[in-house]
């Protein structure tokens, strides 16, 4: 790869970049364009993680939930240095990588069907680290963005749709997709989904081939349902819609909608919770984190979480706003939804406004390998801020 001029060549590809040159120029200041409100409200939601999931897992392992907390607290340590560092690099260079990065993780999310694969809650969606698991889909999401607002750059300067370009944005949506189906993770199915979707909305392509895709995705919901489905599965989306009549099923949502309303006001404390303490609240670490905020911090605390969640989503939607040009744009959009979609997911499914679909609640959930993924995104997020216009709370 060479640089020269604003052009970057790459084999026989060449990319004006015209504005981006801070870091040639040595104009840019990483003190003072650093993201401090972004990476400053992600420390403190995971922050209070650490107090809510240790209170979570306390009664949960042997030991007390002590190995969990310090494989999370590792996650936690780890992801934000390597958030920071990546903020440094200029995020064009995460656009020259994508395609191999892309393929490293097909092959991760491939290698859940050998032995190393791990089956929890339904789904074959784990690898095996030994000291945690780790799912491949959680990084594949932001490597289907990087390709794909890649293509969409392309198509910019192109000036049009061409069928290359459609061809390879359809085929890196549905090829993760897939495998995902093939892992039962319908969770993770809907995130793709919904970031795809967003992705190729905020990149402006044709409406037409907008419409076109979700015209397909209707048609196809029937062969998903019946066999992209098993009964537990099924069972847990007709449960949302008829709790009473499905009890078997939508008893994780009576559980969690029961810890959140005892919870009242204040909560009855941190590690005080009835329901919690009782191991009444089903898969408390991770899906049903939410159900342990609500009961032991209460109204307010949960009140909180979802403004501090706020202020993070809201501080993504600037960042692609301001971002310089129509790939940061597009790979911030994409982070925003992958976090957006979890978030409302997770805090939905609790309170029962969602079906329950197993998505953790972000920086918060048990997974110390989920928080170093989570991690990099937000370092992916830091380096478009960092390079973003001048405007609005910056200078």
């Amino acid at each position: 790869m060479k640089i020269n001029g604003g052009l970057i060549q790459n084999g026989r590809e060449y990319f004006n970049r015209p504005r981006i040159q801070i870091e040639r120029s040595g104009k840019l200041d990483y003190i003072t364009r650093f993201d401090y409100l972004l990476m400053g409200t992600v420390l403190l939601v995971s922050a209070l993680g650490l107090i809510f999931l240790e209170s979570a897992v306390a009664n949960m392992y042997d030991d007390g939930g002590r190995s969990a907390m310090i494989v999370q607290i590792i996650g936690l340590v780890a992801g934000a240095i390597l958030a920071i560092a990546l903020s440094f690099a200029d995020y064009y260079l995460f656009r020259l990588m994508s395609w191999p990065f892309y393929a490293v993780n097909v092959l991760l999310m491939l290698s859940v069907f050998t032995p190393l694969g791990v089956d929890q809650y339904g789904s074959r969606a784990w690898i095996d680290l030994k000291v945690t698991t780790y799912q491949p889909s959680e990084l594949m999401k932001l490597a289907m963005v990087l390709v794909i607002a890649q293509q969409i750059e392309y198509i910019e300067k192109e000036g049009a749709l061409s069928f290359k370009r459609a061809a390879l944005i359809i085929g890196s949506f549905l090829l993760p997709l897939g495998l995902v189906f093939l892992q039962k993770d319908i969770g993770q199915a809907m995130v793709f989904i919904f970031v795809f979707l967003v992705i190729v909305f905020i990149g402006g392509l044709n409406r037409w081939f907008i419409s076109g895709i979700i015209g397909a995705g209707l048609l196809a919901l029937p062969f998903v349902w019946k066999f992209g489905m098993n009964d537990a599965r099924r069972g847990r989306l007709l449960s949302f819609i008829d709790p009473d009549k499905y009890l078997d099923y939508s008893y994780q949502l009576r559980r969690t909608t029961m810890a959140i309303g005892s919870g009242g006001l204040t909560g009855e404390g941190i590690g005080e919770g009835t329901m919690n303490t009782g191991r009444l609240i089903p898969v408390k670490m991770s899906d049903s984190i939410f159900a342990v905020i609500g009961e032991e911090a209460g109204f307010i605390g949960c009140v909180f979480i979802i403004f501090l969640m706020t202020v993070m989503l809201g501080r993504m939607i600037y960042i692609s706003s301001k971002a310089r040009e129509t790939f940061g744009k597009c790979v911030a959009a994409g982070i925003f939804a992958m976090f957006a979609f979890n978030i409302f997911e997770n805090i939905g499914m609790n309170i029962g406004i969602m079906p329950i679909t197993g998505l953790p609640l972000p920086f918060i959930s048990k997974g110390g390998s989920s928080m170093v993924t989570n991690f990099i995104a937000i370092g992916v997020l830091l380096s478009i801020s960092m390079r973003k216009q001048n405007g609005f709370f910056t200078d």
